[in-house]
């Protein structure tokens, strides 16, 4: 089993990783419960995890321009979904396919139910629900929480090291 610190966490390193078709499908599974099952569960996050533009696969591996495709139409319609700036590079010429590919043997149902950012880009399936914002503050790790307990705490305690210095210099004054 894969080591999950070894999961994609832009599209970038989908592209990055992927040999073949096959494998990029897998590393964009890996990618997707990345995003879904981990800290990107805000805006700002999952805008990072899509605004890196991937390198081109058209030549790396057969039916590269499928997944070339294939990730400029996911990045557009996770922005779309989660209501944040496309990145710029979906625009790119040669993210787009001529021959329409299709990921199913339900051709007609994909001509219907395929959303826009993929139809256009001649890739017909049904992707994965990929943003599920949450409300609130962003996750963070224990770590992070435990850091920002000992920093408040030393704050705290530096406070109150003040106030015991000011009053035992108004006490030794005869203030008090």
């Amino acid at each position: 089993m894969k080591n999950p610190n070894d999961r994609p966490h832009t599209l970038a390193e989908v592209a990055v990783q992927a040999e073949s078709l096959e494998e990029f499908g897998l590393l964009l599974r890996d990618w997707i419960h990345h995003v879904t099952r981990s800290d990107v569960s805000n805006r700002p996050a999952l805008a990072l995890a899509i605004s890196l533009a991937p390198s081109i696969l058209k030549k790396k591996f057969t039916e590269g321009q499928v997944a070339d495709a294939y990730l400029a139409a996911y990045a557009e319609w996770i922005a779309d979904q989660a209501g944040i700036d496309r990145p710029p590079w979906v625009k790119e010429s040669n993210r787009s396919i001529k021959d329409p590919w299709f990921s199913d043997n339900a051709r007609t149902s994909l001509l219907i139910d395929t959303p826009a950012s993929f139809r256009q880009r001649g890739i017909f399936t049904i992707p994965e629900k990929v943003v599920h914002l949450r409300r609130g503050r962003p996750r963070v790790s224990l770590e992070q929480k435990r850091a920002k307990a000992r920093e408040r705490d030393l704050r705290y305690r530096e406070k109150i090291r003040h106030k015991l210095k000011r009053l035992r210099e108004l006490e030794n004054a005869g203030l008090l």
